[in-house]
């Protein structure tokens, strides 16, 4: 079967901005899951990353009258600093809205039962079928002691196919930004259930 020539062209231009939307702000999120430890702490939370990203895809190009597929990809590193910053403001706020503490602060130096800091030690971005992947490292220290604990969290993890093929890319932001709450959270809560303890 042949297929139109416009119709292809309409195909791969609803495939290729499918990542380019007006991001959903990821800055006042909430947690989805049940936090069960409760505290009169003070955190330190902070982000950072290292840097390394990258954003890839496919473009299918016709070339005497057959269609060849060319990997394309960008020098914008996904989920950057805007991105990072925003869901500070969001494990932040849950952090407090949940009890797990009593404040957070981002100051440097300041009186903190205990540090958070989480690292975003590369992403990636896959602008075919719009999906966001991060690597990072969750790391907390205070006075007694440390935990660190490194996590590969994708932004489709138990979405179905038809979900997605029905994700645009942000959606796929703030799907990602849902799933990094979910993994950090409880073991946040496990450290502090650790320091709360006589």
């Amino acid at each position: 079967m042949k297929i139109p020539m416009n119709s292809l062209l309409a195909v791969l231009l609803a495939v290729s901005l499918s990542g380019c939307v007006t991001p959903i702000p990821i800055d006042n999120l909430n947690y989805r899951g049940t936090a069960t430890v409760k505290s009169d702490k003070v955190a330190q939370v902070a982000i950072s990353s290292s840097g390394i990203g990258t954003a890839a895809g496919t473009t299918i190009m016709p070339v005497a009258g057959a269609f060849i597929a060319i990997p394309q990809s960008s020098s914008v590193v996904p989920f950057g600093t805007k991105d990072q910053q925003e869901f500070l403001l969001t494990l932040k706020k849950e952090l407090v809205r949940l009890g797990i503490v009593k404040s957070t602060t981002s100051i440097d130096g300041a009186t903190a039962d205990f540090n958070i800091s989480v690292n975003i030690d590369r992403s990636f971005f896959n602008f075919d079928r719009p999906e966001h992947k991060v690597e990072c490292t969750l790391s907390i220290s205070g006075a007694k002691g440390t935990f660190k604990r490194q996590y590969q969290i994708i932004s489709s993890e138990g979405d179905s196919l038809w979900e997605k093929l029905n994700t645009n890319g942000a959606q796929a932001r703030e799907k990602l930004a849902h799933q990094m709450l979910a993994r950090l959270i409880p073991d946040i809560e496990l450290y502090v259930l650790g320091i709360s303890k006589p």
